[in-house]
């Protein structure tokens, strides 16, 4: 379902072109950084559906699975508030906004999928938190939203790039962003290679034909060389799946010692091997460690287990 279809009209992610200043204070507390707290105005409560307008500057392209969470909101209620600012407070930042926002009192910043869940599954009220230091100014309201889609997780590989691509450029750099979701400079790099796709490849990854751990690694090559690096990629998948196939379901590989070998030969020069590279890994650990920093370790571990 597009976004348009299950939220109505409204400015597009793409369609956000102001220029965007340092991150206020109140989008460093709402991403977890140590900061002065600010004067903010919240509170809990439930408001009618019907009164709620979604972010114009939502990162989702679309909104995904919204039958899903309309089931799961029918059967278990929303137990994560979305996120609120103000009609006023809202209009007081983006005044070129009023006509986006209809009839509606707030503003939700946190939270679009699950109002659309919410309109489809007939709910008539939703809990919300109310935090109008979010709606400061157009830097903090964009750049809240699109650290909150970021966190969640949930986003479409691509939308996430995005979102991570914005914020490199409000914040100046990846290792700025890295610490503001609290991930390593790795982790953003192999999201941001996504954008480097060429055209095909990246049709390819919205059709889920192209795995996200592939286009990961193939999105840092040349776009000449993507193509057949991807092709031998899943190649190469294929290939072990169709083994792993073949293999009888339950069974593991033996390990069996040779006739000629005895028993208390075998096993002695077995565990002198695994003691010998137990001491190697420990001294390639600590020589890491005295070269590297606990961030360069950090992301060193990112890139070892993507």
């Amino acid at each position: 379902m597009k976004k348009s279809e299950a939220l109505g009209g409204s400015a597009t992610f793409d369609a956000v072109a102001q220029p965007m200043s340092n991150r206020a204070a109140s989008f460093a507390a709402f991403a977890g950084q140590t900061t002065t707290a600010p004067t903010v105005t919240h509170s809990s409560l439930r408001v009618p559906v019907d009164q709620l307008a979604p972010n114009p500057y939502n990162p989702r392209a679309t909104l995904a699975a919204i039958e899903e969470m309309a089931d799961s909101l029918t059967s278990k209620g929303i137990i994560q508030p979305l996120t609120i600012v103000t009609r006023e407070a809202f209009l007081a930042a983006h005044p070129n906004h009023a006509q986006d926002l209809a009839s509606a009192e707030y503003v939700v910043v946190d939270g679009n999928r699950r109002l659309a869940g919410a309109k489809l599954a007939g709910l008539d009220k939703v809990p919300v938190h109310v935090n109008d230091t979010l709606a400061h100014d157009a830097d903090t309201l964009l750049e809240t939203a699109l650290v909150a889609a970021v966190q969640h997780e949930d986003l479409e590989p691509l939308d996430e790039a995005k979102a991570l691509e914005r914020l490199v450029q409000v914040h100046g750099s990846q290792r700025a962003v890295a610490r503001a979701l609290g991930k390593s400079s790795g982790w953003v790099t192999q999201r941001l290679a996504l954008l480097k796709l060429t055209p095909e490849l990246k049709q390819a990854l919205e059709d889920k034909t192209l795995p996200v751990k592939v286009a990961r690694t193939v999105g840092q090559l040349p776009e000449q060389q993507q193509q057949s690096a991807a092709e031998e990629a899943l190649a190469q998948r294929a290939k072990q799946k169709a083994e792993s196939g073949r293999k009888p379901k339950g069974a593991y590989p033996v390990s069996t010692p040779p006739e000629a070998a005895p028993k208390s030969q075998s096993e002695p020069g077995m565990a002198s091997s695994m003691q010998r590279t137990d001491e190697n890994l420990t001294a390639l650990a600590a020589d890491l460690k005295r070269r590297l920093t606990s961030q360069q370790i950090k992301e060193l571990v990112d890139l070892l287990i993507a």
